[in-house]
C-alpha cells in the first residue's frame, strides 16, 4: 500500500508535531488504505492484466480511472482486438475521465479477452475531495488520542463525503 499524500504535505497542512513523526506516518499509511479498502479500488497508478469475458462484445476494467489500455488478445486465438472508436480512452483532465465506464471492442461476437491497461493517479492528480478526507481521517485520529474532542465524527460519516469515487459493482 502506498500513501495517498506525501507525508511532508500532510504534516504541513495539519501542522503536525516532528516529535511524533513515526506514528503520525503510521496515520498516514492506516488512512490511506483505510480509503482504497473503501472505494474498493487502487487509487496510484499501475498497471494489470485481466481476463473477462465479453458481453455484446463490452468489458469493465476492475481499476480506473484507465489511463491507457496497452493491448487486448482474445484469450483463446491470441489475435490483438481494438476498441471501438466511442471507446477510446477520455482526455485525462476532464471531470468524466475519472469514473468506471464501459469499452466495447470491434466486431460481433463475445469472446474470452485478456488486457492490459494502466489506471490510476499520480499523487500530484489525486481529486481534491480524496485529499480533503484523508486529511480530515487523519486529524479525527489525532483528535481521539489527545481526548480533547467529544464529538469526533466516525470514519463512517467522513468516508460518506468520497462517494462520488467508490467503485461501482457493474
Amino acid at each position: 500500500m502506498q500513501d495517498l499524500m506525501r507525508f511532508e504535505d500532510v504534516a504541513e497542512l495539519l501542522e503536525l508535531d516532528a516529535r511524533d513523526e513515526k506514528r503520525n506516518r503510521l496515520f498516514l499509511s492506516a488512512v490511506s488504505e483505510e480509503i482504497c479498502l473503501y472505494l474498493d479500488r487502487n487509487l496510484l497508478t499501475g498497471t494489470t492484466t485481466e481476463k473477462q469475458m465479453t458481453e455484446r462484445c463490452e468489458f469493465y476494467p476492475e481499476q480506473y480511472p484507465v489511463r491507457e489500455i496497452i493491448e487486448i488478445v482474445d484469450d483463446t486465438t491470441g489475435s490483438s482486438l481494438q476498441l471501438t472508436a466511442e471507446s477510446a480512452i477520455r482526455d485525462f483532465q476532464c471531470p468524466d475521465a475519472h469514473g468506471n465506464r464501459i469499452y466495447r471492442i470491434q466486431g460481433e461476437t463475445d469472446r474470452m479477452i485478456r488486457f492490459t491497461y494502466r489506471y490510476g493517479y499520480e499523487l500530484s492528480e489525486l481529486p481534491a475531495l480524496i485529499k480533503a478526507c484523508l486529511l480530515d481521517l487523519i486529524r479525527d485520529r489525532l483528535e481521539a488520542l489527545s481526548g480533547t474532542d467529544k464529538d469526533i465524527p466516525d470514519s463512517q460519516s467522513r468516508l460518506r463525503d468520497i462517494d462520488a469515487y467508490r467503485k461501482l459493482n457493474l
